[in-house]
C-alpha cells in the first residue's frame, strides 16, 4: 500500500475518532493529514516518471509545498493554460485537482497554526471527502497529457 493511500485511511480515523465529542486535535491532524495525502500522491505520481527507481526518494526530496501552490494555482488560470487540443472533461478534472491542493495546503495551515480556530467533524470530513475525490479524478486522467504536464510543473518554479 502506498503511503498516501496509508495517510488518507489515517485522515478519515482521525475525524471518526471519538465518536460524540471530537477532540480538536483529531480534526486538525485530520485536515493536516488530508493535504498531505494529496501532496504525496501528487509527488509518487511525479517521480514514477523517473527511470532510475533508486533515484526516486531523492527526487521527491526536491518538490516544495509553495511550488507546489503556485503551479496549482496556474493550472487553474485559463487564460495561461488554455490545454489546446486536450478532452475539457480532462482540463476541468486536473483544474478541480489543483484547486483542492492549493484549498488544502490554505486549509492545512490553518488547522496546523491557527487555534483561534474551531473545527467541526463536518469541516474536518469534507477536507478529507475532497482529498477522496481528487484521488478518484485523478486515476482517471493520469496519463493524459495534460496531467502529465501538470506533474512536470509541480516540481519546476515559472521563470518569468
Amino acid at each position: 500500500m502506498a503511503y498516501h493511500d496509508d495517510l488518507l485511511r489515517q485522515a478519515l480515523q482521525l475525524v471518526h475518532q471519538e465518536p460524540k465529542k471530537p477532540k480538536q486535535a483529531s480534526l486538525r491532524r485530520a485536515v493536516s493529514t488530508a493535504y498531505y495525502v494529496l501532496f504525496h500522491l501528487l509527488i509518487a505520481e511525479a517521480v514514477a516518471n523517473w527511470k532510475q527507481v533508486e533515484l526516486r526518494a531523492a527526487l521527491s526530496r526536491a518538490f516544495d509545498h509553495r511550488t507546489m501552490k503556485a503551479a496549482s494555482n496556474r493550472i487553474q488560470n485559463t487564460t495561461e493554460f488554455p490545454f489546446r487540443g486536450e478532452n475539457p472533461s480532462v482540463v476541468e478534472s486536473l483544474r478541480r485537482i489543483a484547486r483542492t491542493f492549493a484549498q488544502l495546503q490554505q486549509e492545512r495551515h490553518t488547522a496546523d497554526y491557527d487555534i483561534a480556530t474551531f473545527w467541526t467533524r463536518t469541516e474536518a470530513l469534507a477536507q478529507v471527502k475532497s482529498v477522496e475525490r481528487a484521488f478518484t479524478e485523478w486515476r482517471v486522467i493520469r496519463s493524459e497529457p495534460a496531467a502529465q504536464q501538470f506533474l512536470v510543473l509541480l516540481i519546476a518554479r515559472k521563470r518569468d
